[in-house]
């Protein structure tokens, strides 16, 4: 922890506040929101006006908890910089209010699978090939809505963003990946390219695929098909991080630190509030497909 660091306080209990403090964070207090709440090592504020009155300069908000991500809009409109620590509020009109009231606002989102050394790799290795690739195949993926928002994240980062959607029951472009490996759901990308998403045959593989190139990814490696592995990138954990805590939140909250002294751009960043619109476009989309039964364009 970096004892002058800047000031930081918790909303909801999504966040250790020691992954704050690893990341270089002074957690300066949390909110109270029941008269039961234990205020642990930190002391409580009685209300959001407290709060925004304390001179922080950043807030670590709950977005996954309804209540609580309505006070996004007014967070940003303070001037905090704020960190969402999952892909969190998916709420269409409530992003949109948030990037009204501060347009320039600093978010970061955890989306915490572009940090993942295969993922750092993945987007390396596209850097070599010239264009976007044809066709993006992904099995194994695991279920649910934050697995998915994920998935998006990454495949926007390699194929561009997303113009056009379907989930089964709707027609797929292509309805098995291999036997036995079925298609769930498609994108269709603004580059030309298609993700093909399975969540058969664990654990997930990513592959990539040019006219004369196909690279292949996942947690357990990385390689261009037909040549030797190429080694994975280094995570950064501090010691001082809680057990089990993915390395993706504590670079989140780091970078986040970094905006905040610097209040300048840093590159290389986590996902801000634009990235999680697009996400909710692309979430909404597969739903009204899988409902309708047909393909949505975006």
């Amino acid at each position: 922890m970096l004892p002058d660091g800047p000031r930081v306080a918790l909303v909801g209990e999504e966040l250790d506040g020691q992954v704050l403090r690893a990341a270089g964070w002074r957690v300066s207090g949390a909110l109270q929101l029941l008269p039961y709440d234990d205020p642990a090592d930190v002391p409580s504020y009685a209300s959001m006006d407290e709060l925004l009155r304390d001179g922080l300069d950043a807030v670590a908000l709950s977005g996954a908890d309804p209540h609580l991500a309505g006070h996004l809009p007014d967070l940003v409109a303070s001037g905090l910089a704020v960190l969402l620590p999952s892909p969190a509020p998916l709420d269409a009109e409530l992003l949109r209010i948030a990037r009204d009231a501060a347009p320039e606002a600093v978010v970061a989102v955890g989306l915490l699978q572009r940090w993942e050394p295969w993922a750092i790799t993945t987007g390396r290795a596209l850097q070599h090939c010239a264009g976007p690739p044809v066709q993006c195949t992904v099995r194994g993926w695991p279920r649910g809505r934050t697995s998915a928002a994920e998935l998006v994240d990454l495949a926007r980062s390699w194929c561009g963003d997303v113009v056009g959607v379907a989930a089964r029951p709707a027609r797929m472009p292509a309805d098995e990946l291999a036997p036995g490996v079925s298609v769930a759901w498609a994108l269709l990308h603004e580059t030309g390219t298609a993700t093909l998403v399975s969540h058969d045959d664990a654990p997930p593989v990513v592959r990539l695929s040019w006219p004369a190139a196909r690279w292949e990814a996942g947690p357990l490696g990385a390689r261009w098909v037909g040549g030797d592995e190429v080694p994975l990138a280094t995570p950064r954990v501090p010691g001082n991080a809680p057990a089990g805590t993915a390395h993706g939140l504590i670079e989140t909250a780091a970078w986040l630190r970094d905006a905040v002294l610097t209040d300048e751009p840093v590159p290389d960043g986590p996902a801000g509030l634009g990235d999680l619109q697009a996400i909710e476009r692309v979430l909404s989309g597969l739903r009204e497909s899988a409902r309708d039964e047909l393909p949505v364009q975006l």
